[in-house]
């Protein structure tokens, strides 16, 4: 089954390197971040703080707008091309496809956000912002929350449509940074109708403040290795989770 997986990948990640939409993304990301060293004059005495949270910021961005315009209709695009039918023809399994593709994309999310990160970190010495280790933490941080929102786009792929996905995973990422405050909204403001439904509300969609780390590292301020530790078991256990309901849905899916 891994090299099954390792060959729908490959495929995968030949394809969405081709992808127009992958370059343009690249483009204005380099745009942006470029442009944070034009900008950050506009802020007398913090210039260094606005080049790195813009930078920084910019990393999660685009890396979702990838996941947006490529991912979204990912296995819908195959579909209608009957290439998938080609590929399951052969002694690969529906599970197996799923897990190629997310780890095709996935692949291609890193090598965005390692160009992305080389450019920040150009712009960053030439703005003589003040590097650190924490930089190598949110670069770490932003590709774990892109794995989640990665596995949870091929998860809605399996059962809606691509213009309902891109829609789903974007609602996902803002509901995603705000469901905490959301929670504790409703512990402060709410009665016990509206507490029930805010823990229920922030237990059931994933919890993606636990990758921001921005300020921290804007600030200087040390990052817990529990802390990272503990990101990086609940992105990956959550990212699994996905995959294994992505399989499960598509394996049973029916293939027009």
């Amino acid at each position: 089954m891994s090299g099954h997986v390792v060959a729908v990948a490959l495929n995968t990640f030949r394809e969405t390197v081709r992808d127009r939409v992958l370059y343009l993304v690249g483009v204005f990301g380099l745009v942006l971040i470029g442009s944070s060293a034009v900008l950050s004059p506009l802020a007398i005495g913090a210039q260094a703080k606005v080049v790195a949270d813009v930078g920084l910021a910019s990393l999660t961005v685009f890396g979702l707008l990838v996941v947006v315009f490529v991912g979204s209709g990912m296995l819908h695009k195959e579909i209608d091309k009957r290439t998938v039918t080609v590929v399951l023809a052969r002694p690969v399994s529906r599970r197996a496809y799923v897990v190629g593709k997310f780890a095709g994309l996935s692949l291609t999310l890193a090598c965005l956000l390692g160009v992305m990160a080389a450019i920040f970190l150009g712009v960053a010495l030439a703005t003589r912002v003040p590097l650190h280790g924490g930089y190598a933490i949110a670069f770490l941080m932003a590709l774990l929350e892109l794995l989640v929102i990665t596995a949870a786009a091929v998860f809605l792929s399996t059962f809606v449509s691509p213009v309902l996905c891109a829609v789903f995973t974007v609602a996902l990422f803002v509901i995603g940074h705000l469901s905490a405050d959301l929670r504790a909204f409703g512990e402060v403001m709410g009665g016990t109708g509206l507490r029930l439904a805010t823990r229920l509300f922030f237990y059931a969609l994933p919890d993606l403040e636990m990758f921001d780390v921005r300020g921290a590292v804007v600030y200087g301020d040390p990052i817990a290795a529990a802390q990272v530790l503990r990101a990086a078991v609940y992105g990956l256990g959550l990212t699994a989770l996905l995959l294994v309901l992505a399989g499960a849905v598509f394996a049973h899916k029916e293939l027009r």
